[in-house]
């Protein structure tokens, strides 16, 4: 029985080569409907990472759920220091209330999971306060830098602390049926698609449309 709090998923371990600095969001790199993936060379690095996630997914949910998801890539390569992460503060679930299922990897500072028992609110704002109010350090448990991380709404994680200036490089692929349209998505030219986007806003956002 699904429950909030399960620990995640370690599918493998993974050191593209990176070198330039850069910052993707939510970029569409498949479409529902299509089989591969499309990205512009820069991004080639990552290809081995892609194609074990979409391996481990269709394992998971079959190959008919991925023919029917979008694919969406999340690269952060940036100089973060103490006072200066470049994620968002806070226990939070990514894909709250869907059946999205996301793949996180970085090469340092790993995400914090907190395995326990978690009663939420199905408001999105709301279970934000309940994960922090419950959320105990005893509970707290990281993976090896370098890990490829499957997650789902159940899996209940923050940003980890950044203990010193250093740049860091940071992955996400998402698979979700849905359109994630915010505005300042990075666009890829490379497919064919033409989203109307929404406004973001201060506090955190959902990233598809309700």
């Amino acid at each position: 029985m699904n429950r909030y709090g399960q620990p995640p998923k370690v599918i493998g371990e993974i050191h593209p080569a990176v070198t330039e600095l850069f910052l993707y969001q939510y970029m569409p790199i498949k479409l529902a409907g299509f089989d591969q993936p499309r990205l512009e060379p820069r991004l080639f690095p990552f290809k081995e990472m892609i194609g074990r996630v979409c391996c481990d997914f269709i394992g998971v949910r079959g190959l008919d759920a991925y023919m029917q998801s979008n694919l969406y890539m999340t690269a952060k390569r940036m100089f973060v220091k103490p006072d200066k992460a470049f994620n968002r503060q806070g226990y939070h679930s990514d894909g709250f209330g869907t059946d999205d299922l996301n793949y996180i990897w970085s090469d340092r500072f790993p995400t914090i999971f907190n395995i326990a028992e978690f009663t939420l609110s199905p408001d999105d704002q709301r279970s934000l306060a309940d994960m922090e109010s419950q959320a105990r350090i005893e509970n707290e448990i990281t993976f090896p830098d370098c890990s490829i991380v499957r997650l789902d709404q159940f899996n209940i994680h923050k940003v980890a602390p950044v203990t010193e200036t250093a740049i860091r490089t940071f992955v996400k692929l998402s698979f979700s049926g849905d359109r994630y349209d915010l505005e300042g998505n990075t666009h890829n030219h490379l497919l064919d698609y033409d989203w109307p986007m929404r406004a973001r806003e201060s506090a955190r956002n959902v990233p598809q449309s309700i």
